[in-house]
């Protein structure tokens, strides 16, 4: 699925970061862009620590590559291990190490019991073995490597080379090529665009749990048809060439293979019929490899379980979905025959504990873990001797999530550390269950962080705030939420109002306000969160412009079971507008709302709701600022698209009325499109199409904004694009 905008990842890195002070923050409390954006600190960011495997303590990399430990008991702490110190190790030139996906390059990674990690050094693999106190050089390459993983014995380390899967011996020798024949078309463990964006990979390959073998997927991309990346800044043009399939197109040929870790044959698993390989996991005794296939239209899953050694396979489960199968994390053993497997059955999204038989190719039952009526997310710490699990959920129809404690459909209570059950709560427990690092926030908290012992629901100690002195100065907007009962749920809404909205009504009773919607959209996604997640900065500076802020999650989008997100199949985007413009009319009835001035901005899928805005509902919205949008469902990639839409060829009537380029004729109003013309995920051409669609419809009211080599978050750019977004709604609204 095709990421949330990174303008606001950008926005959030930026409010935590230093800057230069500002003399006038003491007499002038409005916000600036240049200080939304260009680096203000109305938050600091909390320390990054995660738990050591194996061990009950925390650890995270510190200033100068310092690995910093601490005991979450007592709260003491001291310097694990300098990464400094291996740079003697690569005196030469440094080699560009590879990140999956959007995923940025290994830096370090721990053994499973945490005595040792490989390091990432200048683009070449360091081993540590902390206890020992032994360092050695793995590799010595001269081409990128990428996705390096250890294996369960810690005795060697794997990793994608040259679109070939390579393992080292962590005590002696030089690293050895596995699988052979890898090329850009042919991919043995290295994964190619749409496999990471949109099935979220993070790995090609699978150690088996005894080191002596590894699954990986291969790619076959040689009917995948090829996409340029403009490059306008370079003197003849010529830019990068990606695979990138379209909705109708030809995906990647999809296998599992499973090869001796010393290399040799590869052993390729009987799938039977599918279109794409989902997930793929080991059962414990490394005698069954589980893969999880799905159709062409993602409406039929099926988990099948593979002889590693022969390639035979059985079918263990199918779920499907006239619509369709969300995509399922990787089956978790939790011990020798059980699996924790999350599915969305009965109109809810749960958990269910999978029991397998003495031989992993049979299912003899799986039982609820988490309830009905909530939109699950992660199981953190599972009891099975207890019957009970933590976990942390959404109610359906509310917009905070938290953390907690039950089994089954009995009504879950919250963990006893959840001491604000309204404000979003989010923890991660040790291995063992008995400490959990717990951060609460909400729409407008800034983000608070404690350590606990997590049963007795017992405070060790605060951990980490967020909040500044300078957020503290500064008047931020008020949100209220709102709902609209409507026969699939509720078309939910968050209104950003001035703070001193009522005293400039009592001042000035027929006050009118225009109202700018940001929105996001798309299945499952939510934009009402009750969480700092996104902050009040942007809408605050809005609000001090003269403006209503308003968010809306209409049909499609999460948290109100699964036949609520399944209304908008077949005709993306057309269902979320009419929502978003019933919004605005219900709006328009408050006395200060000026139903005659709005607007809608968004990013991605937000842009392409902004294009439909004016192309299907100009009644309604005047003005629309788009970034980065699909602006016809058939120029997107087949994974996400099909998911929704089905192909092109099966659903031709849906891919035309969603269609803002189809619609191109309707439009009415002004409307800003801004796309960097490096976007390998919604590729410029979208929004090259729809300036045509409107140049042949004779539509005057439009204006353009291109970024050379720049990606789908216009990274370096951020502020200009804001910039212009605020100026165009300063012009026509």
């Amino acid at each position: 699925m095709w990421r949330r905008s990174r303008s606001w990842l950008v926005l959030l890195a930026l409010l935590g970061v230093g800057g230069p002070s500002f003399a006038e923050e003491q007499t002038a409390p409005r916000l600036t862009l240049e200080q939304v954006f260009g680096g203000r600190p109305f938050t600091r960011a909390l320390p990054r620590w995660s738990w050591r495997p194996g061990h009950t303590e925390l650890v995270r990399q510190g200033r100068g590559r310092v690995l910093r430990r601490l005991d979450p008991g007592t709260g003491t702490g001291d310097v694990l291990f300098d990464l400094k110190t291996l740079d003697a190790q690569v005196p030469e030139k440094p080699v560009r190490m590879r990140g999956i996906g959007r995923s940025g390059p290994l830096t370090y990674r721990f053994a499973k019991d945490g005595e040792a990690m490989v390091v990432n050094v200048k683009g070449q693999l360091v081993w540590v073995h902390l206890t020992a106190g032994e360092v050695r050089r793995l590799t010595d390459t001269k081409t990128p490597i990428q996705d390096v993983q250890i294996s369960p014995d810690a005795t060697l380390v794997s990793f994608a080379r040259d679109n070939d899967l390579w393992v080292v011996a962590v005590a002696q020798g030089a690293p050895q090529q596995v699988t052979q024949g890898g090329s850009e078309v042919l991919r043995n463990s290295s994964l190619d665009w749409v496999y990471p964006e949109e099935l979220h990979y993070k790995t090609g390959a699978w150690w088996a749990p005894d080191s002596q073998s590894l699954a990986y997927l291969q790619l076959d991309q040689t009917d995948v048809p090829k996409h340029r990346l403009p490059k306008v800044l370079g003197r003849r043009g010529e830019g990068r060439v990606m695979r990138y399939p379209r909705a109708g197109d030809t995906n990647p040929k999809a296998r599992v293979g499973v090869v001796s870790s010393k290399g040799g044959e590869t052993t390729w698993l009987d799938l039977g019929a599918y279109e794409y390989v989902a997930r793929v996991a080991w059962t414990p005794n490394a005698s069954r490899v589980l893969v999880a296939t799905l159709d062409r239209p993602q409406q039929r899953l099926r988990l099948l379980s593979c002889n590693p050694k022969d390639g035979t396979s059985t079918v263990l489960f199918e779920e499907t979905d006239a619509a369709w199968v969300s995509t399922p994390p990787a089956p978790r053993f939790v011990n020798e025959h059980c699996f924790l497997w999350r599915s969305h059955r009965d109109d809810t999204t749960r958990w269910y504990l999978v029991a397998l038989d003495e031989t992993h190719t049979k299912v003899e039952r799986q039982t609820a873990v988490t309830p009905a009526g909530f939109a699950a997310g992660s199981i953190l710490h599972l009891d099975l001797a207890k019957s009970a699990a933590t976990f942390d959920a959404t109610p359906h129809g509310s917009s905070t999530s938290s953390v907690y404690v039950g089994w089954g459909d009995r009504a879950p209570k919250h963990a006893p550390f959840v001491t604000e059950p309204g404000m979003w709560t989010s923890a991660s427990l040790d291995e063992s269950g008995a400490y959990a690092i717990v951060t609460h926030s909400d729409a407008e908290t800034p983000p608070e962080r404690s350590i606990w012992k997590a049963a007795e629901g017992e405070l060790i100690r605060a951990f980490g705030n967020a909040r500044t002195d300078r957020y503290d100065r500064v008047a931020w907007a008020v949100p209220e939420e709102l709902a609209i009962p409507i026969e699939a749920g509720r078309i939910r809404m968050r209104l950003w109002k001035p703070p001193d909205l009522d005293a400039r009504l009592q001042a000035e009773p027929d006050l009118k306000l225009p109202v700018i919607v940001q929105v996001y959209g798309g299945p499952g996604s939510r934009t009402i969160r009750n969480r700092f997640g996104r902050g009040p900065v942007f809408a605050t500076y809005l609000t001090q412009q003269g403006y209503l802020v308003l968010q809306v999650d209409g049909r499609g989008t999460g948290a109100q079971g699964a036949a609520f997100q399944r209304t908008v199949y077949g005709k993306l985007g057309v269902l979320e507008i009419d929502d978003q413009a019933r919004a605005v009319k219900h709006l328009a009835k408050r006395s200060y709302v000026d139903g005659d001035r709005v607007g809608m901005w968004g990013w991605s899928y937000g842009g392409t709701m902004a294009c439909n805005a004016v192309t299907m509902q100009p009644d309604t919205f005047k003005v629309a600022v788009a970034v980065a949008p699909v602006t016809d469902w058939r120029l997107y990639d087949t994974i996400y698209t099909e998911r929704y839409m089905n192909t092109p060829e099966a659903n031709p009537e849906g891919y035309r009325i969603s269609s803002s380029v189809e619609q191109a004729k309707r439009f009415r109003g002004h409307l800003l499109l801004m796309h960097g013309l490096g976007d390998d995920n919604v590729h410029a051409q979208n929004t090259y199409q729809l300036m045509e669609a409107l140049l042949k419809a004779k539509k005057p009211g439009f204006e353009v904004m291109t970024y050379p080599w720049r990606g789908h978050g216009i990274q370096g750019a951020t502020l200009d694009v804001y910039r212009r977004l605020v100026a165009y709604f300063d012009r026509h609204l």
